[in-house]
Protein backbone atom coordinates (compact mmCIF):
# COMPACT_ATOMS: atom_id res chain seq x y z
CA UNK A 1 0.00 0.00 0.00
CA UNK A 2 1.24 3.51 -0.69
CA UNK A 3 2.29 5.59 2.13
CA UNK A 4 -0.09 8.48 2.38
CA UNK A 5 2.87 10.16 4.27
CA UNK A 6 5.54 10.33 2.17
CA UNK A 7 8.06 12.20 5.07
CA UNK A 8 6.92 10.00 7.57
CA UNK A 9 9.88 7.62 7.97
CA UNK A 10 12.04 10.96 7.61
CA UNK A 11 10.03 12.30 11.13
CA UNK A 12 10.50 8.98 12.59
CA UNK A 13 14.67 8.40 12.09
CA UNK A 14 14.63 12.14 13.18
CA UNK A 15 13.06 11.73 16.40
CA UNK A 16 14.89 8.56 16.87
CA UNK A 17 17.93 10.55 16.12
CA UNK A 18 17.29 13.01 18.52
CA UNK A 19 16.65 10.88 20.86
CA UNK A 20 19.75 9.06 20.41
CA UNK A 21 21.76 12.49 20.70
CA UNK A 22 20.26 13.16 24.33
CA UNK A 23 20.82 10.16 25.45
CA UNK A 24 24.71 10.32 25.06
CA UNK A 25 24.34 13.63 26.23
CA UNK A 26 23.55 12.38 29.54
CA UNK A 27 25.83 9.90 29.72
CA UNK A 28 29.36 11.10 28.37
CA UNK A 29 28.38 14.38 29.86
CA UNK A 30 29.48 18.21 27.95
CA UNK A 31 31.94 20.78 27.95
CA UNK A 32 30.18 23.77 27.99
CA UNK A 33 30.91 27.10 29.46
CA UNK A 34 27.98 27.56 31.07
CA UNK A 35 27.47 24.05 32.47
CA UNK A 36 31.29 24.73 34.13
CA UNK A 37 29.89 27.48 35.34
CA UNK A 38 27.12 25.96 37.30
CA UNK A 39 29.22 22.96 38.27
CA UNK A 40 31.77 25.87 40.21
CA UNK A 41 28.72 27.33 41.45
CA UNK A 42 27.44 24.21 43.22
CA UNK A 43 31.33 23.34 44.68
CA UNK A 44 31.40 26.74 46.17
CA UNK A 45 28.19 26.35 47.91
CA UNK A 46 29.34 23.07 49.12
CA UNK A 47 32.48 25.04 50.43
CA UNK A 48 35.25 22.04 50.53
CA UNK A 49 37.93 22.68 52.45
CA UNK A 50 39.96 20.45 50.26
CA UNK A 51 39.16 23.16 47.25
CA UNK A 52 42.55 25.02 46.11
CA UNK A 53 41.85 27.82 44.00
CA UNK A 54 44.27 28.37 41.02
CA UNK A 55 43.81 32.03 40.68
CA UNK A 56 46.03 32.62 43.67
CA UNK A 57 48.22 30.51 46.08
CA UNK A 58 47.68 33.39 48.74
CA UNK A 59 44.90 32.37 50.82
CA UNK A 60 41.96 35.25 51.52
CA UNK A 61 43.12 35.87 54.53
CA UNK A 62 47.22 37.19 53.28
CA UNK A 63 45.16 39.36 51.08
CA UNK A 64 43.23 41.24 53.38
CA UNK A 65 46.71 41.69 55.31
CA UNK A 66 48.57 42.87 52.17
CA UNK A 67 45.20 45.25 51.14
CA UNK A 68 45.78 46.79 55.00
CA UNK A 69 49.26 47.12 54.27
CA UNK A 70 49.04 48.75 50.79
CA UNK A 71 46.28 51.39 52.09
CA UNK A 72 49.12 52.86 54.05
CA UNK A 73 51.71 52.31 51.85
CA UNK A 74 50.99 52.07 47.84
CA UNK A 75 54.67 51.02 47.47
CA UNK A 76 54.79 48.04 49.98
CA UNK A 77 55.28 44.66 47.41
CA UNK A 78 54.58 41.90 49.31
CA UNK A 79 56.60 39.34 46.84
CA UNK A 80 59.57 41.10 47.23
CA UNK A 81 58.83 41.79 50.73
CA UNK A 82 58.24 37.81 51.33
CA UNK A 83 61.55 36.76 49.01
CA UNK A 84 63.74 39.60 51.20
CA UNK A 85 62.37 37.88 54.77
CA UNK A 86 63.15 34.67 53.56
CA UNK A 87 66.58 35.77 52.30
CA UNK A 88 66.92 37.14 55.82
CA UNK A 89 65.61 33.85 58.03
CA UNK A 90 68.26 31.93 56.63
CA UNK A 91 70.81 35.24 56.94
CA UNK A 92 69.89 34.37 60.57
CA UNK A 93 69.91 30.86 61.05
CA UNK A 94 73.39 31.01 59.60
CA UNK A 95 75.04 33.77 62.00
CA UNK A 96 73.56 32.50 65.05
CA UNK A 97 74.94 28.91 64.12
CA UNK A 98 78.72 30.79 63.58
CA UNK A 99 78.15 33.01 66.56
CA UNK A 100 78.95 36.33 64.04
CA UNK A 101 75.95 38.39 64.22
CA UNK A 102 77.78 41.66 62.47
CA UNK A 103 75.72 40.92 59.26
CA UNK A 104 72.15 41.00 60.76
CA UNK A 105 72.57 43.55 63.68
CA UNK A 106 71.19 46.30 61.89
CA UNK A 107 68.23 45.07 61.32
CA UNK A 108 67.15 43.52 64.60
CA UNK A 109 65.76 45.25 67.49
CA UNK A 110 68.28 45.80 70.06
CA UNK A 111 66.31 43.22 72.49
CA UNK A 112 65.67 40.43 69.93
CA UNK A 113 70.10 40.81 69.58
CA UNK A 114 70.77 41.05 72.81
CA UNK A 115 68.41 37.79 73.38
CA UNK A 116 70.80 36.27 70.42
CA UNK A 117 74.17 37.07 71.89
CA UNK A 118 73.05 35.45 75.56
CA UNK A 119 72.44 32.20 73.98
CA UNK A 120 75.89 31.91 71.96
CA UNK A 121 77.40 33.09 74.94
CA UNK A 122 76.10 30.13 77.10
CA UNK A 123 76.77 28.33 74.30
CA UNK A 124 80.00 28.98 74.23
CA UNK A 125 80.97 29.02 77.63
CA UNK A 126 79.64 25.39 77.95
CA UNK A 127 81.73 24.79 74.94
CA UNK A 128 78.71 23.10 72.76
CA UNK A 129 78.55 23.45 69.48
CA UNK A 130 75.13 23.94 67.38
CA UNK A 131 74.15 22.84 64.43
CA UNK A 132 70.80 23.74 61.75
CA UNK A 133 71.18 22.49 58.50
CA UNK A 134 68.36 24.56 56.74
CA UNK A 135 66.94 21.76 54.04
CA UNK A 136 64.07 23.58 52.81
CA UNK A 137 61.14 26.31 53.53
CA UNK A 138 57.92 24.85 52.84
CA UNK A 139 55.92 28.14 53.85
CA UNK A 140 56.77 31.57 53.95
CA UNK A 141 53.54 34.01 54.40
CA UNK A 142 52.13 36.95 55.90
CA UNK A 143 49.72 35.92 58.46
CA UNK A 144 48.80 39.10 60.51
CA UNK A 145 49.73 43.04 60.30
CA UNK A 146 49.44 45.76 62.57
CA UNK A 147 49.19 49.66 60.96
CA UNK A 148 49.40 52.44 63.36
CA UNK A 149 50.36 56.07 62.72
CA UNK A 150 53.64 55.83 62.38
CA UNK A 151 54.76 52.03 62.10
CA UNK A 152 53.76 48.79 59.78
CA UNK A 153 54.07 45.47 61.96
CA UNK A 154 54.42 42.56 59.56
CA UNK A 155 53.84 38.92 60.90
CA UNK A 156 55.66 36.15 58.66
CA UNK A 157 54.80 32.27 59.36
CA UNK A 158 57.79 30.54 58.67
CA UNK A 159 57.23 26.46 58.04
CA UNK A 160 60.72 24.74 57.60
CA UNK A 161 62.87 21.47 57.12
CA UNK A 162 65.52 21.56 59.68
CA UNK A 163 68.16 19.03 60.56
CA UNK A 164 68.99 20.69 64.12
CA UNK A 165 71.14 19.00 66.76
CA UNK A 166 73.07 20.26 69.77
CA UNK A 167 76.62 18.78 70.85
CA UNK A 168 79.03 18.85 73.70
CA UNK A 169 82.81 19.56 73.19
CA UNK A 170 83.19 15.74 72.91
CA UNK A 171 80.63 16.17 69.90
CA UNK A 172 77.91 13.76 71.63
CA UNK A 173 74.58 14.57 70.87
CA UNK A 174 72.80 16.76 73.68
CA UNK A 175 69.63 17.18 71.55
CA UNK A 176 68.39 17.39 68.28
CA UNK A 177 69.18 14.51 65.67
CA UNK A 178 72.14 15.00 63.26
CA UNK A 179 70.74 12.92 60.57
CA UNK A 180 66.84 13.07 60.42
CA UNK A 181 65.05 16.58 59.34
CA UNK A 182 62.29 17.81 61.20
CA UNK A 183 59.49 20.37 60.42
CA UNK A 184 60.52 23.62 62.40
CA UNK A 185 57.07 26.76 62.71
CA UNK A 186 58.50 30.13 63.52
CA UNK A 187 56.66 33.54 63.43
CA UNK A 188 58.77 36.79 62.98
CA UNK A 189 57.06 39.93 63.52
CA UNK A 190 59.15 42.86 61.57
CA UNK A 191 58.60 46.71 61.56
CA UNK A 192 59.18 49.88 59.49
CA UNK A 193 58.09 53.14 60.38
CA UNK A 194 55.96 54.80 57.55
CA UNK A 195 57.12 58.60 57.01
CA UNK A 196 61.30 56.74 57.88
CA UNK A 197 63.32 57.07 54.29
CA UNK A 198 64.88 53.83 55.08
CA UNK A 199 63.07 51.05 52.98
CA UNK A 200 64.24 48.35 55.10
CA UNK A 201 62.66 46.22 57.72
CA UNK A 202 63.40 45.23 61.49
CA UNK A 203 63.20 42.06 62.97
CA UNK A 204 61.34 42.58 66.31
CA UNK A 205 60.00 39.50 67.49
CA UNK A 206 61.07 36.00 67.39
CA UNK A 207 58.81 32.88 68.34
CA UNK A 208 58.58 29.18 67.58
CA UNK A 209 55.52 26.88 68.00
Amino acid sequence: MQNNFPYLDILIFGVIAIFLIFRLKNILGTKTGFEETNINKKNQDKQFTNVVSIETKRSNSENIEIEKILEVDPKFNASDFLDGSKTFFEMVLNSFVSGNLDTIKDFIKPSVLKSFKVAIEERNKENEVLLIDLKSIQENKIIKSVITKSSIKINVRYESLQIRALMDKNEQIIDGDKEEAILVKDEWVYERKIKDENPNWTLIETKSY
